[in-house]
């Protein structure tokens, strides 16, 4: 049966029609995870099949594959699968579901449209073989995340983009539920090396190696035991480890990655589907092209410096499903406070650079943390929209003394700057009482001992919100 499109969608497939009428002959299509990408392809290849043109779509995973035919299926298009082994092969329909990785070595069929899937990957060499070959027929690509791996814009790709509708407006509409980030964990990644613009494997199973970091992911999951999680860890030793973990807790884990059976794959990702199993750890494989509304919980293991791969690992929760009213996501990797929450503004054009401005940091909008809970949120909010903690308003005294001028031809020597430093500090602790301000420090450096911080992390919180170091005599109390 033929879908209805929503009107976004709608939007969508007219806005492209009229810049391909203008004569623009690459176009990117912009829609997040969710908001249904392979829906406005199969009804452009079905206007295409009426006026007698060929199509091909391009895709580079069987999961891809399988999905778009299925929604050509609802669309009534008939069509083959250029893929090793694929039951649909038939190269005598005018629309071809190909394979990347087949096609590149085959002959390739004729086609007036072509239309690529997850068009992030396109700059790769089978791509860009691909389309070499069709250099009039114009070309379409589908992503939710407009961004190369290292966070450069598709500009050299596309020649314009369409984005009719981002993540906030979807979850309002409520074709996606409502997402929280939950930053219980920011390991240390600044020994972690960089290659092909993301962290190191290697490096990552070392830095997501410790023991409290792993503790912290069961713990966290037990919390909410009962709704079902998929899992992204940095290694097939890191993930198996964690499943390990689960199990011991009594939570029914599985384990996939690149070397899982195709027919194991699938039975596993069933369980989890129906309930059987909780939690479904993997390495680098349900990141795209595979869909179950049901999973409530993205518990995020493997840092990355990638907004792409970020708002496609979290993307895989936020699908409605019977009973369900928000997604979560528990980050014990520094991912959400390193790239926001996934509803955000973000930069979604054809030059945007969403790179790394330092090691391990972006620019996003000003976050806040719940200190009860540990859930991310936007400043502008002044509590916690779950548990409703409001930090404290530092309180104000009134001073009497004498205010004495200070030249700056009396500030000489270091021992006079120090002093004068030393009198600023003093000064900001006095608008709070001295005993609030160090029960305060001595609760968020027992929490940084207990959640495995790094050893300054305390006192740079602390600093944040009353305006200076803690004393180091302190630090005898904790």
């Amino acid at each position: 049966m033929r879908q209805t499109l929503r009107p976004y969608q709608r939007a969508a497939i007219e806005q492209l029609r009229e810049k391909m009428a203008c004569g623009l002959r690459r176009l990117l299509l912009v829609i997040p995870t969710g908001g249904g990408k392979t829906t406005v392809a199969a009804e452009m290849i079905h206007g295409a099949v009426a006026r007698q043109r060929r199509v091909l779509f391009l895709a580079h995973r069987k999961e891809l594959i399988d999905q778009a035919s299925a929604r050509l299926d609802q669309f009534a298009v008939p069509h083959g699968v250029i893929m090793a082994g694929h039951r649909r092969h038939n190269p005598l329909h005018p629309v071809q579901v190909a394979s990347v990785q087949t096609l590149v070595r085959r002959r390739k069929p004729d086609a007036d449209l072509v239309i690529v899937d997850e068009a992030h990957h396109a700059r790769a060499t089978t791509y860009q073989k691909i389309l070499d070959h069709y250099p009039r027929a114009p070309v379409i690509g589908l992503t939710a995340t407009p961004w190369r791996t290292d966070g450069k814009g598709l500009g050299e790709l596309f020649e314009d983009l369409v984005a009719p509708v981002g993540i906030r407006e979807l979850t309002e509409q409520g074709f996606l539920v409502p997402v929280t980030g939950f930053a219980y964990d920011s390991p240390d990644l600044r020994q972690v090396r960089t290659r092909g613009g993301d962290f190191e494997r290697k490096g990552l199973e070392l830095a997501m190696g410790s023991r409290v970091i792993a503790g912290h992911i069961v713990e966290r999951y037990l919390e909410h035991r009962g709704k079902r999680a998929v899992l992204f860890a940095a290694t097939v030793k890191h993930s198996l480890d964690l499943v390990e973990r689960f199990r011991a807790a009594g939570v029914r884990a599985e384990h996939l990655d690149g070397e899982t059976e195709k027919d194991t794959r699938e039975a596993i990702l069933a369980r989890l589907a129906s309930g059987e199993t909780e939690v479904v750890s993997n390495v680098g494989v349900l990141t795209e092209g595979w869909d179950c509304p049901a999973v409530e919980i993205c518990i995020l293991a493997r840092p990355t410096q990638s907004v792409a791969l970020y708002l496609q690992m979290v993307g895989r929760v936020l699908r409605p499903a019977p009973g369900k009213t928000v997604a979560r996501i528990h980050d014990h990797a520094g991912a959400v406070l390193m790239h926001g929450l996934p509803g955000m503004e973000r930069d979604i054009s054809l030059t945007a650079d969403v790179s790394v401005k330092a090691k391990g940091e972006r620019e996003v909008a000003p976050l806040k943390q719940c200190l009860s809970c540990y859930a991310i949120y936007e400043a502008r909010s002044r509590s916690c929209p779950m548990c409703g903690w409001e930090p404290e308003a530092p309180t104000l005294r009134e001073v009497t003394s004498d205010l004495r001028e200070i030249s700056l031809d009396a500030l000489s020597g270091d021992s006079t700057l120090q002093t004068l430093q030393a009198a600023i500090e003093q000064a900001a602790a006095k608008r709070v009482s001295r005993a609030e301000a160090k029960d305060e420090y001595i609760r968020l450096a027992r929490l940084a001992r207990e959640r495995g911080w790094k050893p300054k992390a305390a006192a740079v919180r602390f600093k944040s919100r009353f305006g200076f170091w803690p004393p180091r005599a302190w630090e005898q109390y904790v």
